[in-house]
Formats: structure tokens, sequence, C-alpha cells
């Protein structure tokens, strides 16, 4: 089936189902040998090329076809249910991966800069889920039997939800975090940041005459081996260069400023 086109491929339901089925069948059978049957493999290749060849023709206009291939598609997919051969991997590779594309293109995933990394993702977990699709499950709404379509199309946008999920969550740790620095600046006078563990911290630095622009001077001139509290005057407005070097010692350093 390598000479089908991938717009075909990808249109035509039998085959990515028969692929499907033929490739779980395949990772059983190396699990056990004696299931190797392939007598039917030449009937199921005649059968998706009618069902292409139909396929192509409902395309041009022609009507009448669908009692045909309805009954083409289910006889592919009975016997690739009870075929077990090894299996060449490549066209249900590129089957998948326009499915995904697909899906990458819709404008809810699309403009994403990590577009990619939800294909990868998409991808990798509809190989580890394939085992789970049973060609044979029936809605209980339609009666239709399972679309390997569908059941791959379900996986993918599930796959791309998940990314955007994780990026969003490491996007609000990340300015949960950094509103959590900036309490430095913005909090209570009189408490202390350099948390539980050093609540009774015992060395007390008092600049109550501090010049603007020297803390950085006076933190720098005392090693910083155990919680200090800094005491500067109320008004003094702390720099970005001090800033920085206080986050490096966050829990450390505590700012107090003298009433």
């Amino acid at each position: 089936m390598k000479t089908i086109s991938k717009t075909i491929a990808y249109l035509a339901e039998p085959v990515l189902n028969s692929e499907l089925i033929l490739i779980n069948n395949a990772k059983l059978l190396k699990k056990d040998p004696k299931l190797r049957c392939e007598i039917h493999i030449p009937r199921i290749e005649k059968l998706r090329k009618e069902f292409i060849t139909l396929e192509e023709q409902s395309e041009d206009g022609e009507i009448g076809l669908q009692k045909q291939k309805r009954k083409i598609r289910d006889e592919i997919r009975d016997l690739s249910f009870i075929t077990y051969t090894p299996r060449d991997t490549t066209l249900f590779g590129e089957m998948i991966t326009l499915i995904v594309k697909r899906i990458a293109s819709r404008p809810q995933f699309s403009n994403y800069t990590f577009v990619e990394d939800m294909m990868s993702l998409a991808i990798e977990h509809i190989l580890l889920y394939t085992y789970k699709f049973n060609p044979y499950r029936q809605s209980e709404i339609s009666g239709q039997y399972a679309s390997a379509f569908a059941y791959i199309s379900t996986i993918a946008f599930n796959a791309f939800v998940a990314t955007i999920n994780k990026f969003n969550k490491n996007q609000a740790k990340a300015k949960e975090d950094f509103l959590e620095r900036q309490k430095l600046i913005h909090r209570d006078p009189n408490v202390s940041t350099y948390g539980e563990d050093y609540e009774n911290a015992k060395r007390t630095v008092k600049l109550p005459t501090l010049i603007q622009g020297h803390l950085l001077e006076m933190i720098k001139s005392i090693t910083i081996s155990e919680a200090t509290e800094f005491w500067i005057p109320q008004v003094y407005k702390i720099t970005e260069k001090e800033l920085d070097f206080i986050l490096k010692y966050e829990y450390n350093v505590s700012i107090i400023r003298i009433k």
C-alpha cells in the first residue's frame, strides 16, 4: 500500500483502521509466533485498492456507492482482525503524522510557539495507546463501529491540550515565584523574609543613617553566613542592583525599615 497518496491515505478510514489493527496484531505475534496468519493479506490489499477507487469516484460526484463502500470497509476490518504478520509501520506513521498536522493547524493550537512539542507528544501518545483500540466497539447511540480516525484524533487532541495545560501551569508557577520575590519590597516593614528556619536569628545590623545607594556596599562588607537583619531608614529606596544582590541571599538576608 505504499503507492497510496498521503491525501487519500488520510481520507481512507478503512485503510487507517486496518493498519492500526495489523500493527496491534504484529505486537501480539511477537509474544506468540504461533498466531501467525498471512493468508488474507492479498485480499486485504485488493479491497483497500477497491475502496480507494470508490473514494475517488465519490469525490468526483458518483452516487450510490455508500453501501458498497461499507461492505468493503467491514470486510477489510474483519480480515485484518484475524491476520497476524510482521508489519512495516511506515504507512501508519505517515497517516498519523497527517492527522496530527491537521489538528496542529487548528486556530486554538497553531499560534502557540511550542506547537512542535504538542505534535511530538501527540505522536508519542498515539503509539503508546494504539493497543487499546477495539475495532468492534460500537457506539450506543449510532450503533456504528469504532473509528480509528476518531480514536487517534482524540488521543492527539488530548495530548495537545495536556501540553498547553502543562505550559500554563509552569507559567503560573513562574509568576507565583516572581510575585513571592517581589514581596521583599512590598511586604510589611516588620516582617522578615528569611523564613521560619531563621526566626531566632541573632545578628542584627542597624544602619539608621544609611546614605542612598550604600546599602549594597554595606551588605557586601559583611559575610552572609547566617540569617542577618539589616535595619535601614524608612525612606531609603532600594536600588535594582541592591535588590538583585539581596535576592541571592533571600533566606539569609532580611531588610527591615526603622520606624
